[in-house]
């Protein structure tokens, strides 16, 4: 089969998708992954075709306007923002959307591209299956959306799926019709999940069962699978010179990193690390990823770098801080950490209150981060309980088969 997979936002939505691809093409299928230019890099580094997405969501998130989004720590702002640049790109984006698929008889999408990919699909009669890597937005009676879960039961569950719905089809509305009605398509009248969902495509969450389990009211299409996670022999090495020296000059260290998440106020994270540095003993392996950072101390319980190769280095860590993403989330209890969680936004603060409801770990919105949080953090993720939770769960994580699952699932989907 000639499978394409499109994505578009941060890393965490890529990198899961090299994992599938691996899986896909060791089948003996032909997978293209399309996504932002700036991934061009990332994923062929693993020999896989890529097809590059107008945009590049590097620089979208450290541009002047990005900075000062992030800053702002304010959800709402960084989904206008997103919907926004995406709306001023987005004739030559749709256009490299169709040229993409117009390359592949079959797609696999993410939640971000669905108004672009299912209009494509549509109009070019090819088979879509859908993938997320967030807590699922499919409704249910036995739990409420992450953001709605102040209450717990039945008609209340089932109404915050609706209201999420709602809240989605309001940002992409016009957007959407504007583009069915450039490919010949109908306008909907319809929120675009609901219309999508009659068709009851293959739809993947791409997440642990053990920290959120299958609802057993869903339809036969809505599938857990369990985590989509990139074999460690196959990564390429990213590790700074001199980082397996430091590892070695003392005791395990504390992993701290936020990825491509974006860090808007860095100073305020510049000032958190200085008081750990100065008043503790803990060593800090501090990621920096996309964020700019001007000013990071120099000490010799600090080894700051852009990435790391998570497979290689977790092992030697003793806990992980970082911001909440299902890839990275995942790739600490694979490795027993015990975690703790600074939340930004969209999905975060649903997998902090997993973390702390499931005792693995802490969950500290960024708004409420101080030096003495983090601090007392660090040492409430170090006793025995939560230790043990971590280990727990990543034995049960390392057992689930996320990838043989998801890949078996499409296999059947689209035959």
């Amino acid at each position: 089969m000639n499978i394409g997979i499109f994505t578009y936002g941060t890393r965490g939505d890529v990198q899961p998708y090299i994992a599938l691809a691996l899986g896909l093409t060791g089948k003996g299928h032909r997978v293209t992954i399309a996504a932002p230019e700036n991934f061009k890099e990332l994923v062929e580094s693993f020999g896989i075709d890529f097809h590059p997405l107008y945009g590049n969501a590097e620089e979208g998130m450290n541009s002047p306007e990005g900075q000062s989004v992030l800053r702002s720590e304010n959800t709402i702002k960084l989904m206008k923002y997103f919907f926004g640049v995406l709306h001023e790109i987005r004739v030559p984006l749709r256009k490299s959307y169709i040229e993409g698929i117009n390359k592949v008889d079959f797609i696999i999408a993410n939640a971000a591209t669905l108004p672009i990919t299912s209009a494509i699909a549509e109009q070019q009669n090819k088979k879509l299956a859908i993938t997320y890597f967030m807590p699922p937005v499919v409704p249910t009676a036995e739990f409420p959306l992450g953001d709605f879960d102040f209450l717990n039961f039945p008609w209340y569950n089932k109404l915050t799926y609706k209201l999420a719905h709602l809240f989605f089809w309001k940002f992409l509305k016009a957007e959407t019709n504007e583009f069915r009605q450039e490919l010949g398509l109908p306008i909907l009248t319809e929120n675009l999940l609901n219309y999508i969902g009659k068709q009851k495509p293959l739809d993947l969450y791409c997440l642990s069962p053990s920290l959120i389990p299958q609802p057993k009211d869903w339809d036969d299409n809505h599938k857990i699978t369990g985590f989509l996670t990139v074999p460690d022999t196959e990564k390429p090495n990213e590790n700074p010179p001199g980082l397996d020296d430091w590892l070695q000059q003392g005791a395990k260290p504390v992993y701290m990193g936020f990825g491509s998440n974006g860090v808007g106020n860095t100073e305020k994270f510049t000032g958190i690390l200085n008081a750990i540095l100065n008043e503790t003993n803990e060593r800090i392996l501090f990621c920096t990823g996309w964020a700019l950072f001007n000013d990071l101390p120099e000490h010799k319980n600090l080894f700051v770098t852009k990435y790391v190769n998570h497979g290689a280095v977790l092992p030697k860590c003793k806990a992980g801080v970082f911001h909440g993403g299902a890839g990275t989330l995942a790739a600490m209890l694979r490795h027993d950490l015990p975690v703790i969680i600074i939340s930004f936004y969209t999905d975060q603060p649903t997998w902090g209150k997993i973390a702390e409801r499931m005792k693995f770990g802490v969950h500290i919105p960024v708004k409420k981060l101080d030096a003495h949080k983090l601090i007392s953090a660090l040492t409430k993720v170090q006793t025995n309980e939560i230790r043990t939770n971590a280990a727990i769960i990543g034995r049960q994580i390392r057992d689930e088969n996320g990838l043989e699952n998801a890949v078996k699932e499409i296999e059947n989907y689209f035959n």
